[in-house]
């Protein structure tokens, strides 16, 4: 079984598949003027779709929930038609790479937890030309939250992501990029712990057992606990960070 495939089956039963809170993409959200009903919202790597709930309670905007894995957007599709809104929340197979939507056609793009799947540079460059004048961009990227940290955390993130940079840096790169920085805030430490990391535990066993123990499967589960490792011992270093900015 392909890595991918691997990952996405260790996840798709997670609440969610990256740290964060219904009360992160709340606070998120307070520092957009209020949208309305025509409002077009773009959730870019909305996975099964916990913030694209949340925003969907929280605005009433007509959001447009995009990600790659079928398997993700199927759990997706079955919430909406539960909860009645498939008239103003659409969901579409599509590769954040090659986004198909008309320039200046949205009013926000909100990407939690995602971006760096494409890279924060390159992400907030590529997905500007797709926001209307004034429009805004909302994401959560991990980034270091200090300049000087210990050599084994910097070794690990810098391999598992070499983009990662300070909040410095990335308020930098977004006002490169043609963005005005609004805002932004660190995560509390829950989002990882209470809501993230506590569903990998609790879905090892059951995972492991589907894939007969094999190799792959077992190592996957031993990189998710070194990862668990890192945060518990240095997350003073290191969280994700929500940055809100608008389209200058």
């Amino acid at each position: 079984m392909e890595t991918l495939d691997l990952i996405i089956d260790f996840h798709k039963n997670n609440p969610r598949q990256g740290p964060g809170s219904q009360q992160s993409t709340i606070k998120a959200l307070q520092f957009l003027p209020q949208l309305t009903p025509q409002t077009q919202l773009l959730d870019v790597g909305c996975g099964t779709g916990a913030q694209t709930m949340v925003l969907s309670e929280q605005t009433p905007a007509h959001i447009t929930a995009v990600d790659s894995s079928k398997e993700f957007l199927s759990i997706l599709k079955h919430k909406v038609l539960q909860k009645g809104i498939t008239n103003r929340l659409t969901v579409k197979e599509m590769d954040m790479e090659q986004l198909a939507f008309a320039p200046e056609s949205l009013d926000v793009i909100w990407a939690e937890g995602a971006i760096y799947n494409i890279g924060f540079s390159r992400g907030i460059r590529e997905w500007r030309p797709l926001l209307k004048k004034d429009g805004y961009l909302v994401v959560s990227e991990i980034s270091w939250l200090s300049t000087e940290r210990p050599q084994i955390v910097d070794k690990y993130w810098t391999e598992v992501y070499p983009e990662m940079g300070t909040i410095a840096e990335k308020t930098a790169q977004i006002e490169e990029a043609g963005y005005i920085p609004v805002a932004h805030f660190v995560l509390p430490e829950s989002d990882w712990t209470s809501h993230y990391y506590h569903y990998y535990e609790a879905n090892e066993a059951a995972f492991l057992e589907r894939h007969s123990h094999s190799e792959d499967a077992k190592a996957l589960v031993e990189e998710n606990r070194q990862e668990m490792k890192h945060f518990e011992k240095y997350s003073a270093y290191y969280n994700y960070v929500f940055y809100i900015m608008q389209k200058r």
